[in-house]
């Protein structure tokens, strides 16, 4: 007696299948984003240890003297829980890096259907289809009223409220039977593979941040040089200070003249002022203080490196996109059958967003029924 291994499941298998299920569920995000939101909260309410006060000893002991004198006994219990490393922590780290895995799996996971929806939806439905639809109409009339090409009456009136109408017919024993789809925003539905991308990007950005960015605070006297460190080979000259003024004499603004050099070579010259930054690549240069000295003034600029900055911006921008497309233009599709001795059957859906579906139905349906009698009417 021969047994077929084929048949036997594969444990590991198994396991990762119940796992992509498991992050595919809503309620795992959920729970996940509640949990980065309170350990988030928790976090801003204790000073958190910057990177490059970490590596520099005369910094970290100000720093923990400074903390020390705020909390006295609980500085201890408080540095022993993570407290004032909250956001580098693994308690935090562990719960970003499992919404953003669930959130690319529920991505994968839903992708197909949302495309099939937004391109590949048939024009025929079924009676089931006709008579689950929360809305749902019927009509009776003599054929050429409510048929004629195309669709007669049903296709012009979805047009005129923005729908998209495809037809098709089929001939039977009895005569022609002509189906009608109508969809409005049809590619809406992709808005949310597009929020979830913002997602994704958005900590992505925060990782990259966290991992590869930097801050280091320079404080440069007159013509001197003071050197940038963390690798980046950069160097900065203070070449003068300015304060601007208006007419009557109110200050307009305050201008650091500033030379950058990278591997001893002088690369660039330019002015830093207060809420307008000097850019060299990906390092920037903010004007945080001046002080006068019997030389001239010295400066304090704040050189910030952060390869995450842009990426976080770009996942604003889409975020933003997605939410406004989702809650603004959602999908609503009509179908409409139209059979050979005049009966019009009308089934309408909408995303839960378009509140006001239902009595947009009802006046299509209203509308419809006025045209047949008017066209009735008239053929009488």
């Amino acid at each position: 007696m021969t047994s077929d291994k084929s048949q036997i499941p594969n444990p590991k298998s198994q396991i990762l299948k119940r796992a992509y299920r498991f992050l595919a569920r809503m309620d795992v995000a959920a729970v996940l984003i509640a949990i980065i939101l309170l350990l988030a909260v928790l976090g801003s309410f204790f000073p958190q240890l910057p990177q490059t006060i970490a590596t520099d000893p005369e910094r970290l002991a100000q720093w923990e003297a400074a903390v020390r004198a705020k909390y006295g006994a609980l500085t201890d219990l408080l540095a022993a829980s993570g407290a004032f490393r909250c956001f580098r922590s693994p308690v935090f780290l562990i719960p970003v890096a499992l919404l953003a895995l669930a959130t690319l799996v529920c991505t994968l996971n839903r992708w197909r259907g949302l495309w099939r929806r937004a391109f590949h939806q048939p024009v025929r439905c079924s009676d089931a289809a006709l008579d689950s639809a929360p809305h749902i109409a019927r009509l009776t009339a003599a054929p050429p009223l409510v048929g004629g090409a195309g669709g007669g009456i049903v296709r012009d009136s979805l047009r005129r409220r923005g729908f998209r109408v495809r037809t098709t017919e089929v001939v039977t024993t009895n005569g022609p039977l002509i189906y009608l789809r109508g969809d409005r925003n049809r590619l809406a539905p992709l808005a949310t593979l597009v929020t979830h991308l913002a997602v994704i990007l958005l900590l992505l950005g925060a990782a990259l941040s966290s991992g590869y960015g930097w801050r280091e605070e320079l404080t440069i006297g007159p013509g001197e040089m003071a050197g940038v460190g963390h690798g980046s080979g950069l160097a900065l000259r203070n070449e003068g200070f300015n304060i601007a003024h208006y007419p009557d004499g109110s200050v307009a603004s305050y201008e650091a003249e500033v030379t950058i050099a990278e591997g001893g070579q002088e690369v660039t010259h330019g002015r830093v002022r207060v809420n307008e930054p000097l850019s060299y690549g990906p390092v920037g240069l903010h004007l945080q203080a001046y002080a006068e000295t019997p030389d001239g003034y010295s400066v304090t600029l704040l050189v910030v490196h952060d390869p995450g900055y842009c990426v976080v911006i770009a996942a604003g921008f889409l975020l933003l996109l997605g939410l406004t497309v989702s809650f603004n233009f959602p999908h609503c599709w009509v179908h409409a059958r139209i059979e050979p001795e005049g009966t019009l059957r009308l089934a309408g859906r909408a995303d839960r967003w378009a509140c006001d579906f239902g009595r947009e139905f009802e006046a299509l349906v209203e509308e419809l029924r006025r045209t047949v009698e008017d066209e009735r009417e008239g053929m009488s």
